[in-house]
């Protein structure tokens, strides 16, 4: 058997891989495109740090940590820190609902990074008492997700009727 008979398959392999990976990767080739735009300035980022750090209450700190989250959540590179903004945030005021809107409006470009922050919010509270608003609009933003990108229909009813239990 003649080996360049090989060759053909192993470079057509190769091409479609390739053309597969640069598909797959293409919206990580966009956003580089644009560097000083996808990053945030230093200063802007010390300015969030002392506006934490300076926050009298629990309510106050929450809220600068959402101006945090918010900011990195429009630039590409820095969506992972916006999770982690958003996080702390409702840890510092776990009944406020403006903070489970405010990180589902900041995470739409990331739908499963938004997906794990809602569970870990219903997870750590409560969906009673103070905490009863909040738990609710995770439950609608799971609802959505799961009705629109993460498409899981079974997950999107199931979480309807959990935001539908709050009403009774």
């Amino acid at each position: 058997m003649n080996t360049d008979s090989f060759h053909i398959p192993l470079v057509v392999a190769a091409v479609v891989f390739a053309a597969f990976m640069i598909w797959r990767l293409w919206p990580v080739f966009r956003e580089g495109q644009g560097d000083a735009e996808a990053l945030l300035p230093d200063g802007v980022l010390r300015e969030f740090q002392s506006r934490i750090e300076a926050a009298a209450s629990g309510e106050e700190k929450a809220r600068a940590l959402c101006d945090a989250g918010d900011a990195c959540g429009r630039k590409a590179r820095r969506r992972g820190s916006a999770v982690g903004f958003y996080l702390r945030a409702m840890r510092e005021a776990p009944a406020s609902a403006e903070i489970v809107d405010r990180a589902a409006t900041g995470l739409t470009q990331r739908p499963r990074a938004l997906e794990n922050l809602l569970w870990r919010r219903l997870g750590a509270e409560a969906w009673k008492g103070e905490s009863r608003s909040a738990a609710k609009r995770a439950t609608q933003h799971l609802a959505r997700l799961y009705a629109g990108p993460l498409r899981n229909a079974l997950r999107a009813k199931a979480m309807e009727r959990a935001a539908e239990s709050f009403e009774g």
